[in-house]
């Protein structure tokens, strides 16, 4: 992932090149070579980056065995999740006998931690301030399966090395950066202004839409916002820079103030605006560009968007080039870009010059400019989201307004801060109602995954193909326009237009589906002390198990996730082996608070139906309208030619734990034999391999699902030699107290000349076959392990 980042520098820093001469080819013809000349800056780059990174990520390795102290300045800090997170930059770490330089950690500290600085705690801390905490270094943990939440990419991007769990706090200068404290105060004071005088709904988005503080933002809200496409409205963003910037300048243009002192007095208030939000890229790119337009202004030249929007591309990503795997950051600049680029030539194409065609053209442009990015980072992609953003838009600055008056007249009186919340709330419950009226609409919000690299190459392809070909037709037309000037036949022309471009938004959606799997495709999630495992074939999907003792939240930040980024909205069968909770509690998260991923089966063990975890998750699945089948021995289901045959435990078997019955499930996918045995122990391996036919089926397996996450109660030497897997995949987690994978088990396995892959250690290990071919890939590092002809 760090080399793919440092390496995206080089078509971004040529982009950027290409743009800016754009803009300048007319003033001399060695402005040729400007885009040769940024691509040679972009690979120099790139290359010093990732060396960088690689050594910053062996530093914090080093440092993360053991106590260690360090000494920086306090770049931010907020409460947040019952500590306080505090961004150190300029420190000096030191352990034992090693003191070296780390650029920027993350420091948390628990309340009970802080009484070493006195009575006051956090109220203490100041911007600016040299502390010393002692504690313990950890490095930025990568995701581990599809679709998580990549915390080390996230985190690097903001140019912080690592996480520091602190045990003790000191200060060790009092002297503080008063200026940006202030500001920090300020936005504290906002924040609990519009608390006091708002809903904690209301006060939640406000705050985020304002202030840039999502710490209240609800989730539900969140996930509804986002679902219909319009999260944006929740982030600081060009619009509200561009709102506050340009009125403010404006104004004072009007009170006589001359042309460089209105800007610098803009610039100032965007800069000041963009600190007390907390300075994020895309608040960071809005301030670069409204500078660079009121330079222009002063300097009486023409501003150029798509030149200041390129501008501020090379500066973040000088700063920082993990910034570009970041989906605001993309979202921002593809939604400028499609603004300066793809609008202006929809809104020419459609031949009229007014708002509603700005408004159409500027919105059908930054959908599907978008799209991609969007159904890159997110999986789904909001059907109507087209028509939310050009009917929603235009309210949110009476929202901003409505935020920023809250704060102000609240500080004066009571009466009007509440008089000023009105308008905000009106406008925030018409967002709600609307989008959950769309809940309703058929394909409201699309599941399509995470579109492969090929497909986004040709997305692309087609869309600057599709609007040279528009730009082709535009110049066609202001040729037939000067021989007819027919003003009917041009408003028909105008409305057929409109038609053919929401037909060209749905089939740059249609773009995007994904195919069938060509093959099998079999994820064994790293669920942690669990198991769970996605078989897909053609269009169908089943899911075997889905749980975990060590991740409380495993289906809401694991499964589903990874059920979206890849593209699975319905599982067709969901089968769980046994009631232990380490088996079915991402099951269980999917039929009660997934609205997104539908199971239409729900395959249950027939000796299990008594345990209460069972009976609880058949109550949940009665309530989703899921079909529920208790499962035993002979039962077998097929769909696109997967055949997943139960071996054991029988009706007439009487399993004596839980562990017992674990249902043992084949997966026949052409010549290739799988061998799932969820938890099951030595008691059960011998009455199954006393069945002939059983051990007839078993003589054929080519991978082998390691039972009971490697516990040495179970694999025994009989059950080994009798299977005589190629292949074994173990799940386990990392450090857990059963000790799991025994070594003992290791080393039956290896004996055997069996290929033993480790979800602890790989993260998620992807396996595929044709039926004939497999190939196994560990998710973490993207390594491809072996293949078998």
């Amino acid at each position: 992932m760090l080399v793919l980042t440092s390496w995206l520098l080089i078509p971004a820093f040529f982009a950027a090149g290409v743009v800016l001469y754009g803009y300048w080819r007319g003033r001399d013809r060695l402005w040729v070579l400007l885009p040769l000349l940024f691509l040679y800056l972009g690979a120099a780059w790139a290359g010093y980056d990732c060396k960088r990174w690689k050594e910053r990520e062996r530093t914090i390795e080093e440092l993360s065995a053991g106590y260690v102290e360090a000494e920086g300045r306090i770049s931010s800090f907020e409460e947040k999740n019952g500590s306080l997170q505090i961004v150190l930059k300029e420190n000096r770490v030191k352990k034992q006998d090693i003191s070296c330089r780390v650029s920027r950690l993350m420091v948390s500290v628990r309340p009970l931690d802080l009484q070493s600085i006195g009575d006051n705690g956090n109220k203490r801390l100041r911007l600016g301030q040299l502390i010393k905490v002692k504690g313990e270094v950890q490095p930025f943990s990568p995701a581990r399966n599809p679709g998580e939440f990549d915390s080390k990419a996230y985190y690097q991007g903001l140019g912080i090395d690592g996480k520091f769990i602190g045990k003790e706090l000191e200060i060790l200068d009092l002297r503080e950066a008063p200026l940006l404290d202030g500001i920090r105060q300020a936005r504290e004071w906002g924040r609990s202004l519009l608390y006091k005088y708002t809903s904690k709904e209301d006060a939640g988005v406000l705050t985020a839409a304002v202030l840039g503080d999502t710490r209240g933002l609800p989730e539900d809200i969140k996930s509804l916002y986002q679902k219909n496409g319009i999260s944006h409205l929740l982030a600081i963003s060009g619009m509200h820079m561009s709102f506050l910037g340009l009125s403010f300048y404006r104004i004072l243009r009007k009170t006589g103030m001359g042309l460089g002192g209105a800007g610098l007095a803009g610039t100032t208030l965007v800069v000041m605006y963009g600190i007390l939000t907390g300075s994020g890229p895309s608040v960071v790119r809005a301030v670069i560009m409204m500078s660079v337009a009121f330079l222009a202004a002063y300097l009486g030249r023409t501003y150029d968007l798509l030149s200041s929007t390129s501008l501020a591309l090379l500066f973040l990503g000088l700063k920082s080039p993990m910034l570009l795997m970041n989906g605001g950051v993309q979202l921002s600049f593809g939604a400028v870009y499609a603004i300066g680029w793809a609008g202006p030539l929809l809104e020419t194409w459609l031949g009229k010059k007014n708002f509603l065609s700005g408004a159409i053209s500027t919105g059908a442009a930054v959908q599907i400019v978008t799209m991609p990015i969007t159904l890159y980072h997110f999986y789904q992609i909001p059907f109507y989201g087209l028509f939310l953003n050009l009917l929603l838009i235009p309210l949110m600055d009476w929202v901003v307004c409505s935020g920023i008056g809250v704060i102000f007249l609240g500080s004066f009186s009571p009466l009007l801060g509440t008089a000023a919340a009105g308008t905000g709330h009106y406008i925030l419950a018409f967002y709600e109602w609307i989008c959950k009226s769309m809940e309703g609409l058929p394909g409201y919000s699309l599941t399509f995954g995470r579109p492969e690299p090929g497909r986004l190459a040709a997305y692309g392809l087609i869309l600057f193909a599709g609007m040279s070909a528009l730009n082709i037709w535009k110049e066609y037309e202001e040729h037939r326009a000067g021989e007819n000037k027919d003003e009917k036949k041009r408003r028909t022309s105008y409305g057929l237009k409109v038609l053919f471009l929401a037909g060209m938004y749905c089939f740059c959606i249609l773009l995007l589906k994904p195919g069938p799997v060509n093959g099998l495709e079999a994820v064994f999630l790293d669920v942690g002390q669990g198991d769970g495992i996605l078989l897909r074939a053609g269009r169908s999907a089943v899911l075997v198990d889905g749980g975990s003792s060590s991740k409380k939240s495993l289906g809401k930040y694991s499964l589903e996730p990874c059920l979206k980024s890849l593209g699975v909205p319905v599982i067709h069968f969901a089968f769980i082996s046994h009631g232990d909770q380490d088996h079915l509690s991402g099951v269980a998260y999917l039929l009660e608070n997934s609205e997104d991923i539908k199971i239409e089966n729900l395959m249950l063990p027939y000796h299990g139906r008594e345990d209460e975890a069972i009976k609880k998750l058949e109550e949940l699945a009665r309530r989703r309208r899921t079909k529920v089948k208790y499962v035993a021995g002979g039962d077998w289901v097929q769909v696109e030619g997967l055949r997943i045959t139960c071996l054991y435990p029988g009706i007439e078997d009487r399993p004596e734990t839980t562990n017992e019955e674990s249902e043992v499930l084949k997966i026949d996918y052409g010549n290739c034999r799988m061998l799932f045995t969820g938890d099951m122990e030595e008691r059960g391996e011998k009455e199954l391999l006393e069945r002939a036919g059983e051990r007839l089926l078993l003589a054929e397996v080519n991978v082998l699902k390691v039972a009971h996450h490697g516990s040495k109660y179970s694999s025994g030497e009989a059950f080994l030699d009798a299977v005589k897997p190629r292949w074994a995949v173990v799940s386990y987690g990392v450090d857990n107290s059963y000790g799991h994978p025994h070594q003992e088990v290791l080393d039956r396995l290896k004996e055997r000349g069996t290929e033993v892959f480790k979800t602890g250690e790989g993260g998620a290990i992807k396996m595929w076959t044709d039926g004939e071919r497999i190939r196994f890939e560990s998710f973490v590092d993207g390594e491809k392990f072996s293949r078998y002809n």
